[in-house]
């Protein structure tokens, strides 16, 4: 495979893929699962939509960043921008944008791969999940190294996980989208020995885990809200969510047991991470956390072991010290309605400014090399 090469000294860590109409029909049997593969479909009012095992999907497309007025969601196939979902285009908007590379994560598939771990047959779920994970190798990742592949893996079965896993990685993905709060889902705790066969085959892989924001929970919406000022509302509490995810990850006792094992905390930005880890290190002090099998403090697993992800934060690059320099990746999160697109480059350059030239290195390339095993050609 072809090597990265670096134009305009941007990794970009979390962004979204918009699967493409013919993703599913393509890659799985019509023989054996007919009208339950997942397709669009025409509505009575002429807009489209997903129809997923016999359900409507709530959206066709969830690209507010890529169409001309964000606050206007595509109705039909037609109105969805090709960058979205089209390889050639999509590298054209990240020249737009100046961006080096896109890591990819799922819109309709769902966040962490859930539109496919609670309805139908199991063998039904894990052809989706395997023509997802082939569709970003063969469709993506090989049309370009500028492309980041992270697989997702069924979630109801911790060996059908390592399975699959051990499949995609050894096709090309450069991370796991995994869930940080799987009892919200009727499954073992994520702190739950039942995981640990997964936790071990991604250490083993040097493959991180992926957490992205919405996966906690959050307060319920007020019904007063007008839809954008809700939809501001649901960004800003998604972020705060990731403070639970991280919290427990690092009591969790996981990094313990597996400390060569990494995480990153994804979309939820950084300005928050030293406050919450002075807080779990104060915790761990007064009721002697050690005592019940915790070596380390939970700031020193998070050194160690978990990286975050910023896009537009100025306070957060301020104290990006006590977060360490180290752990500190950078995001666009295209094509959804927080990116920063199509003035990326202007955004990073002012979240920047005055900050060392080896510094913005590592947290914008290098940290990222690092975490996925990029192979780079300056």
């Amino acid at each position: 495979m072809a090597k990265l090469k670096l134009r305009y000294g941007a990794i970009s860590t979390d962004d979204h893929i918009q699967e493409s109409p013919d993703l599913w029909t393509d890659r799985m049997s019509a023989a054996a699962f007919g009208e339950a593969i997942p397709h669009v479909i025409e509505q009575d009012d002429g807009s489209q939509t997903w129809l997923i095992n016999g359900e409507l999907f709530p959206r066709l497309a969830m690209v507010p960043a890529a169409m001309p007025n964000r606050r206007i969601e595509p109705l039909r196939w037609e109105d969805v921008p090709k960058a979205t979902y089209v390889p050639g285009d999509r590298l054209k908007a990240m020249d737009h944008d100046s961006v080096d590379t896109h890591a990819f994560f799922p819109n309709i598939a769902g966040l962490t791969g859930g539109t496919f771990t609670n309805r139908g047959t199991e063998d039904w779920r894990e052809a989706c999940i395997r023509a997802y994970n082939d569709w970003l190798i063969d469709v993506w990742a090989e049309y370009s190294p500028r492309f980041i592949a992270q697989c997702i893996a069924p979630m109801w079965d911790v060996d059908k996980a390592v399975a699959e896993v051990r499949r995609s990685a050894k096709r090309g993905h450069k991370a796991l989208v995994w869930h940080g709060a799987l009892s919200n889902l009727d499954l073992p705790h994520f702190n739950d020995a039942y995981w640990d066969p997964l936790y071990a085959t991604c250490q083993e892989l040097d493959l991180p885990m992926a957490l992205h924001i919405g996966a906690a929970g959050m307060l319920a919406t007020w019904d007063g809200y007008a839809p954008y000022t809700a939809k501001a509302l649901g960004s800003a509490a998604a972020i705060a969510s990731n403070t639970q995810i991280l919290a427990n990850l690092l009591y969790s006792g996981v990094p313990e047991r597996f400390p060569k094992l990494n995480f990153i905390s994804v979309e939820s930005g950084i300005g928050w991470i030293p406050y919450l880890l002075e807080t779990l290190d104060h915790e761990y002090e007064v009721l002697e956390c050690w005592k019940d099998g915790m070596s380390r403090k939970p700031s020193e697993y998070f050194h160690r072991q978990v990286y975050a992800n910023f896009w537009y934060e100025h306070v957060g690059i301020e104290i990006r010290r006590h977060v360490g320099v180290d752990r500190i990746l950078w995001e666009t999160d295209y094509p959804h309605t927080t990116s920063t697109y199509p003035n990326s480059k202007t955004m990073r350059e002012s979240c920047l400014a005055g900050v060392p030239g080896d510094e913005r290195r590592a947290m914008l390339v290098d940290n990222s090399v690092r975490l996925f095993k990029l192979d780079i050609e300056e």
